[in-house]
């Protein structure tokens, strides 16, 4: 039976080895943390809960269609709550915007706000449907190994379409005149690490999906996917090795040939997957001859993100499930953090307390909050043990204006998590949380390929490679990923579903495999 070796357990690679299970390969996924999930983990303390990364899960019919290409129901793993309303956006002015999916609520939250704009609301969530449809079965589900691919006469006419010319900053301008409206329409592609004035007008897919297919919760948090899906990969054969770091990808007259291990271990293989950051994986997995760090160096990264897991000692009702609070300058807080690469002044973040949905994030009566600030990756001006603790304070600073200030009070458990920690703990080149950025020039074509052009029997999954970055896009490229290991690799497995047997741990003597892959 042939084998297959995935590097990291985020939700990338397990989706990939559990699809390459039931396709009967043998699948070992070598996994540096103790836990699966990768940016998709979660934190625990002092019986407090928090998802370290993703909070809202977007797009629940890709993760229905990935469980039913295996042969699992979605709802026999994970269970799935909408969260209505899905947010409660609060201004730099104090006023307030309740954004939900039933639309008599959003027209009198609306018209509040500017009077005349919920026909205009409709229409624009008529477009972001379109882009929504369009860009799923054109683009996102589609790999493009070159820009003739991509912009082919069939093609062309849904590009424009979709308005990947255009920034959704100026799409969104068209539609509403009130600035906070549009702030509430385009700050969506912050989930992408990407500011909305450089993002293109495609991305209004995101408000359309979360205000009419709607904003989704895992009960036991968003970890609990990537759980899900090794609880489906084990059920299939595959065997996941925690606490083992990859040295480096062994390549051999051209092709991947397996992996070195930390601890000098040589295991074989048929087809290498690497789930960890592409960036990373270019700068210090590869050898050097064929690595493109360098072509890496002129790409434009996402912004990171400075985190507070905060477990407090009551509930606090003044909050939904999901919060944003904007800044004085929301456009100039995007230059600062993508131009200038300096913490906005006044900088916007968001609240998650998932507790008031789902009990189990924090003891009983008492509330689990996830903080996260948009903030620069990392820079050599910029030192986190000086920024970290001036922008924790403007948020307790922020909080305490609007009547909140017992938070800080309330305090029981606090974990942090800055760019540093990001680059350190889960190998994210520059700190940069979501990957490579998507601007107009870094998606389709322009983003790096799920194989390897340069090395056979070696292919990528995960958000700095098409089609993006985002818990549902990233799926879709592990999806990709083993379309094109179906198609590409020289090794071809049996097709049996039956589960296999757990290679063992113990790979060869350094010395004997030197001389096998020789």
């Amino acid at each position: 039976m042939s084998r297959a070796i995935v590097i990291g357990a985020g939700v990338g690679g397990l989706t990939a080895a559990m699809k390459l299970a039931h396709r009967g390969w043998r699948v070992d996924v070598y996994e540096k943390q103790a836990t699966p999930g990768g940016r998709c983990g979660r934190i625990e303390a002092g019986g407090f809960r928090w998802d370290l990364g993703p909070t809202i899960m977007l797009m629940p019919f890709v993760f229905e269609r990935i469980f039913a290409s295996v042969d699992r129901r979605l709802s026999d793993y994970l269970t799935l709550v909408r969260c209505d309303p899905n947010y409660r956006v609060t201004f730099r002015d104090d006023t307030t915007l309740t954004l939900t999916s039933e639309l008599t609520r959003m027209r009198e939250e609306l018209e509040r706000i500017e009077p005349g704009s919920f026909e205009r609301y409709l229409r624009f969530l008529a477009k972001g449907r379109d882009r929504h449809d369009t860009s799923m079965e054109r683009f996102v589900s589609r790999h493009f190994d070159s820009l003739s691919q991509f912009l082919t006469p069939a093609n062309l006419p849904h590009i424009f379409r979709i308005g990947a010319h255009q920034t959704l900053a100026s799409q969104v301008a068209k539609s509403f005149s009130d600035e906070r409206l549009r702030q509430v329409m385009s700050f969506q592609t912050m989930y992408l690490g990407v500011s909305p004035y450089e993002a293109p007008a495609v991305f209004g897919l995101l408000p359309y999906t979360e205000l009419a297919v709607g904003v989704w919760y895992p009960m036991g948090g968003m970890g609990e996917i990537p759980r899900a899906l090794e609880r489906v990969g084990r059920e299939l054969g595959v065997t996941t090795h925690y606490g083992t770091s990859v040295r480096r990808v062994l390549v051999h007259d051209g092709a991947a040939r397996g992996v070195e291990l930390e601890d000098g271990r040589l295991v074989k293989a048929d087809v290498v997957v690497v789930n960890a950051d592409y960036p990373f994986a270019q700068k210090h997995l590869l050898p050097a001859e064929v690595s493109r760090t360098k072509a890496l160096e002129k790409k434009r990264y996402t912004s990171s993100g400075y985190m507070l897991y905060l477990g407090l000692k009551r509930r606090h009702d003044e909050l939904l499930h999901h919060n944003v609070f904007f800044g004085r300058d929301f456009k100039g807080s995007f230059t600062s953090i993508f131009e200038k690469l300096e913490v906005p002044e006044d900088p916007s973040f968001y609240v998650n307390a998932p507790a008031h949905t789902d009990p189990s994030m924090a003891p009983a009566g008492k509330d689990a909050l996830y903080v996260l600030v948009p903030v620069p990756h990392k820079a050599p001006h910029l030192d986190w043990s000086i920024e970290g603790p001036k922008v924790r304070a403007k948020v307790f600073a922020r909080l305490r204006e609007l009547g909140m200030g017992s938070i800080e009070e309330d305090l029981e458990v606090e974990r942090v998590v800055t760019p540093d920690d990001w680059e350190r703990e889960l190998n994210l080149e520059r700190g940069a949380n979501f990957g490579l950025a998507q601007n107009m020039f870094q998606i389709g074509p322009f983003r790096p390929k799920v194989w390897d052009d340069r090395v056979n029997d070696l292919f990528y999954c995960g958000a700095s490679v098409q089609p993006g970055t985002g818990v549902p896009t990233v799926m879709i490229s592990a999806d990709l990923c083993v379309q094109a290991i179906d198609e590409r690799a020289s090794a071809k497995p049996s097709r049996s579903n039956a589960p296999v047997a757990a290679a063992p741990d113990d790979g060869p003597t350094l010395a004997a495999a030197r001389e096998a892959l020789s």
